[in-house]
């Protein structure tokens, strides 16, 4: 009720930023009728109406205002109108769908503006796409040559040709299409690669892949492997076996002396081409020939890198790099590519020290705070999980080491001093890497705020377009790969925190947890404790109270705090068909929700192989969860009993209760007992008996790369 109109802006600014689009179109609405001299509110107010589905009300609305500024635009004012004409256009199509005279109005009115659009490839895609739903091709296929002809670098616009042609089915006249297209653009990647893809003559197909890999070799193009990586992945039956031997041959033929540029590059691209099969010793020759020829090239130092990672040799890896580091100490990638293996080999401190020499370290010890400010998610969640792994790695040596002095007759002051040491690191290292996965949460909460401003900037930049696909984005923020990897990340350590709880509840006989009585600190400990403060603060110290993560990891509710975290806004955005369901029976399973922990399993069996050994084993503890022995909710148990029966109805649910059953045995013999994820997934939940688990995980790390090997041995098992 208030007289003051400029409020309807702000208030449509706060119901677009909560996703309350009905009431935002209110207040757009009444702001419009109260300011109607600005092109903004017209623009907001289509924009509003647009993704509440009155898309004939926002075309209406636009067309208003462009009949009300007609002849009145100055040249500032032109780029605007071209978004807003642009902007029109796509609601209009939106709404044509599959109208054929609704669809031809759309092509109209792309005529109508095309003199004043700037984009000319969208609006030249958005014709194809209007030709190509009325079915004519032809006009189809003259727009997608134009497109090529303005960018022949770009493959979806080829793909896309094929399908004008009609010809996408037929190889003979695709051969026929890009031999003439490769004579119009001679010095263009596409038209070459494209056949690569299907041809299937093996002695055709190995003279297409030297015509185009060779020239690429001969002029020594670093980027030659990855152009061709794709057709490894589709076509692994055939491309590796022709290349490995055309490019042996052709390297055979080259002097390291009379032609070092194809000599090196040649073994460059084989040790990628090894890499990739696996064959790393072959690997390695390789791009050991090509450092010995040229040690002064920094790309071998990195490829080098990759191979010595992937046998496992970490530590050995982050030295390579670091050698090529030191070649070009102005090259901020090198830099990064260094700091990432030294996370990868958990050498923390040397990893934060070669990043600061690229961070603002005005008033710390090191580049940490920086990197936290410019929100860098790569080093962060990197330094998160070597600090898990080294969290893993001490908590062992602290178990070899407790049992070793309750073994001994008496403990002496040394014992005592490594003991202090290492439940330290354990604490320390544990609560440093949650304190690190909860700041990649903190960074896209943020960026969920930051969409606050772009709700009326847009409309003031008049950017309609991009705006939309800013609000698509937010829409699946919290699906991003980052925030994802940080979530499973956490969810370890909070999985972890609950199941050593649940444990010493039970050794207790739920009298509850025992207080641990702390160790008295030394005036030593005390003093390093404060230097390593210094070394891991994250943020100002007036901001920073827990810089180790202490008060993360004593939480008293593990799991609400990982769903307050993480998995809350995960769960509210990830669709099915992405989202993953093995954490969320994981998480559900723990907080005792039996019914959708099965919801979980059964999308995962209709979006995954039903047959899996995954399936299985979640099959199986669902099925030991509603045992009447088993805690929980009856109904629940009973639920979930009943969904088991109708969706997986092989299971023998008749042993459920059977205290004598082998459901191990049972797992093994109808699923692929060689399935590493599944097996961990069942030692995760403690499932079964620990040293059979153990056993079938070392038989299934066989068929694994000696990087997986390491990583299961070191820190699963």
């Amino acid at each position: 009720g208030s007289t003051n109109k400029q409020i309807y802006r702000d208030l449509a600014t706060l119901h677009s930023q909560v996703g309350d689009f009905k009431a935002a179109l209110v207040a757009r609405k009444k702001y419009w009728e109260a300011f109607m001299g600005y092109r903004a509110n017209w623009t907001s107010l289509a924009v509003a109406q647009d993704i509440n589905g009155e898309r004939q009300q926002a075309v209406n609305t636009l067309s208003q205002f462009e009949k009300l500024a007609e002849g009145k635009l100055g040249e500032a004012e032109m780029y605007e109108n071209n978004e807003c004409l642009i902007y029109k256009n796509d609601i209009m199509y939106k709404a044509a769908g599959d109208n054929p005279d609704k669809l031809k109005n759309v092509l109209h009115h792309l005529d109508d503006i095309e003199a004043n659009v700037y984009d000319k490839f969208g609006l030249l895609e958005r014709k194809a796409s209007i030709y190509m739903k009325l079915g004519q091709l032809k006009d189809a296929s003259i727009v997608y040559r134009t497109l090529i002809k303005r960018n022949p670098d770009n493959f979806k616009y080829y793909k896309l040709l094929e399908v004008s042609l009609g010809i996408n089915g037929n190889n003979k006249l695709k051969k026929v299409l890009y031999e003439k297209l490769a004579k119009f653009y001679p010095r263009c990647e596409a038209p070459k690669f494209m056949p690569l893809t299907f041809i299937q003559d093996e002695d055709e197909l190995s003279k297409k892949l030297g015509e185009y890999v060779l020239p690429l070799l001969k002029r020594g193009v670093p980027a030659t492997f990855s152009n061709v990586k794709p057709l490894y992945s589709k076509r692994r039956h055939v491309v590796p076996k022709l290349m490995e031997k055309i490019v042996l041959q052709y390297l055979s033929e080259q002097d390291p002396k009379e032609q070092p540029i194809p000599y090196i590059w040649s073994c460059y691209f084989l040790a990628q081409h090894f890499l990739n099969l696996r064959q790393y010793q072959a690997a390695q020759e390789h791009i050991d020939n090509a450092l010995t020829h040229t040690p002064t090239m920094v790309e071998f130092y990195i490829l080098k890198g990759r191979i010595l990672k992937h046998t496992g040799q970490l530590e050995q890896a982050a030295a390579i790099v670091e050698e090529g580091r030191k070649l070009d100490l102005q090259d901020r990638f090198i830099n990064c590519k260094t700091v990432k293996y030294y996370l990868r080999a958990n050498m923390v401190d040397k990893a934060v020290d070669v990043a600061s020499l690229f961070t603002k370290n005005d008033e710390s010890v090191n580049g940490v705070k920086d990197l936290h400010l410019v929100e860098a998610s790569w080093f962060i969640v990197e330094q998160a999980e070597a600090y898990h792994r080294l969290h893993v790695s001490a908590q062992k040596k602290l178990t070899e080491a407790q049992a070793a002095a309750a073994a001994a007759a008496a403990a002496t002051d040394s014992d005592e001093s490594d003991l202090r040491e290492l439940e330290w690191s354990v604490e320390k290292y544990e609560g440093l890497a949650l304190k690190r996965f909860h700041a990649i949460s903190k960074f896209y909460k943020q960026f969920e705020d930051d969409q606050l401003d772009f709700h009326s900037y847009c409309m003031r930049k008049g950017t309609p377009r991009a705006y939309l696909e800013m609000l698509e984005w937010g829409k699946r923020l919290y699906t991003k790969p980052m925030y994802t990897r940080a979530m499973n990340g956490a969810a370890k350590i909070y999985f972890n925190l609950h199941d050593q709880s649940l444990k010493r509840h039970q050794s207790d006989d739920g009298e509850g947890d025992v207080a641990k009585k702390p160790r008295k600190e030394t005036a030593s400990m005390k003093k390093r404790k404060g230097e390593e403060r210094k070394r891991v603060l994250a943020y100002p110290v007036d901001e920073e109270k827990d810089a180790f993560g202490e008060q993360l990891v004593n939480t008293k509710e593990p799991l609400n705090a990982f769903n307050d975290a993480f998995y809350a806004d995960y769960s509210a955005q990830a669709p099915d068909s992405e989202r993953n369901h093995v954490l969320d029976f994981e998480y559900q399973y723990r907080t005792g929700k039996l019914a959708l922990c099965l919801g979980a399993l059964s999308k995962y069996a209709k979006t995954h192989d039903a047959k899996s050994a995954l399936v299985g084993a979640m099959c199986v503890a669902l099925v030991l969860a509603t045992r009447e022995s088993a805690p929980g909710d009856k109904i629940a148990k009973m639920v979930a009993t009943k969904g088991l029966e109708t969706d997986f109805s092989q299971l023998p649910l008749a042993e459920r209760d059977n205290e004598s059953y082998d459901w191990l045995s049972y797992i093994s013999d109808n699923y692929n007992a060689t399935d590493l994820r599944a097996l961990l997934f069942m030692q995760n939940l403690h499932l079964f008996d620990t040293a059979r688990l153990h056993d079938l995980i070392m038989q299934a790390i066989k068929q694994e790369e000696p990087l997986m090997q390491n990583s299961v041995l070191q820190y699963e098992l």
